[in-house]
């Protein structure tokens, strides 16, 4: 674990292990008798929108790391060696970042499917600037199991059944690699290479007048070619693809086949993708 990947842990977390509990909470804040002395007034507040501390009675603050060493004078190797068991409270469990396909089976399946309800899942969506995806129906909250360990992350269905699963630790497959489509009965199609791009999407069309589509999320790039009847359907279709070599082939293979097709990645001018242009700069509301 790196200071970066510490502190994102969730001070609260920390307390409660502690054997801290808030006095009072408002909707972003709450005050703990201090954790470094006996008080009977709270005096040690909590910022949880900015995942921050601060002592009034000690007049010192900070994020998590700053936490553990005061609290148990630590250097920031022994803070951070100390913090690593709490990835088992957001049970990411330290998985192995995998770019391959799982195929279900006896040792690898999904064991539970939920709305989106796990702070850790909450926050790792917000860290990709994505805070309205309650009424997406394909994203849930995927308990999984591979070769008998236990593991949970956000899963994208797909059009076979299976799921695409993200997480800060994961980028895999659970059953069938397929496209996910989302059919509103429209005749203009949105394709995008990966969900994040479609959740994007989602989250500035809330505050924009844009008529409704159907979406096209190829979960992978090379499933296009065998899913290319589907663009048939439509009367406009609109290309949100990857900036990169691998997305320009596939953006001038859509309009080369089907005079309908605009390329609309200028939108994301600068950036690899939808998702990054939201997250690096507020400036895409300005560009639509």
């Amino acid at each position: 674990m790196n200071t970066t990947q510490a502190r994102e842990i969730l001070i609260e977390k920390v307390l409660q292990n502690l054997g801290c509990e808030p006095t009072k909470s408002s909707e972003n804040e709450s005050w703990y008798l201090s954790p470094f002395r006996i008080e009977k007034t709270a005096s040690f507040k909590l910022n949880r929108k900015i995942n921050r501390w601060f002592d009034h009675g000690e007049q010192k603050g900070g994020n998590v790391i700053d936490l553990v060493i005061e609290k148990f004078g630590f250097t920031v190797n022994e803070a951070l060696s100390y913090l690593e068991k709490f990835d088992t409270f957001f049970s990411f469990q330290k998985q192995i970042f995998e770019t391959v396909t799982k195929e279900l089976n006896s040792k690898n399946q999904v064991e539970k499917i939920l709305p989106v309800q796990h702070v850790a899942l909450v926050q790792y969506l917000k860290t990709r600037k994505i805070n309205n995806s309650n009424n997406i129906e394909q994203l849930k909250e995927i308990h999984y199991s591979i070769n008998d360990k236990n593991y949970f992350a956000l899963g994208f269905q797909n059009k076979s059944q299976g799921w695409e699963i993200r997480s800060k630790y994961a980028k895999i497959c659970l059953g069938k690699k397929d496209i996910s489509l989302i059919n509103n009965g429209s005749k203009t199609l949105r394709i995008y290479e990966g969900f994040f791009d479609y959740l994007s999407f989602i989250q500035i069309r809330g505050n924009l007048k844009m008529e409704e589509s159907d979406y096209l999320i190829l979960n992978s790039v090379a499933l296009l070619v065998k899913n290319i009847s589907v663009l048939s359907d439509y009367d406009f279709i609109e290309l949100y693809l990857d900036n990169d070599t691998t997305g320009d082939k596939y953006t001038s293979l859509v309009i080369g086949k089907f005079k309908n097709a605009k390329d609309c990645r200028v939108l994301f001018d600068g950036f690899k993708d939808f998702n990054e242009c939201l997250v690096g700069s507020s400036a895409i509301k300005d560009r639509i």
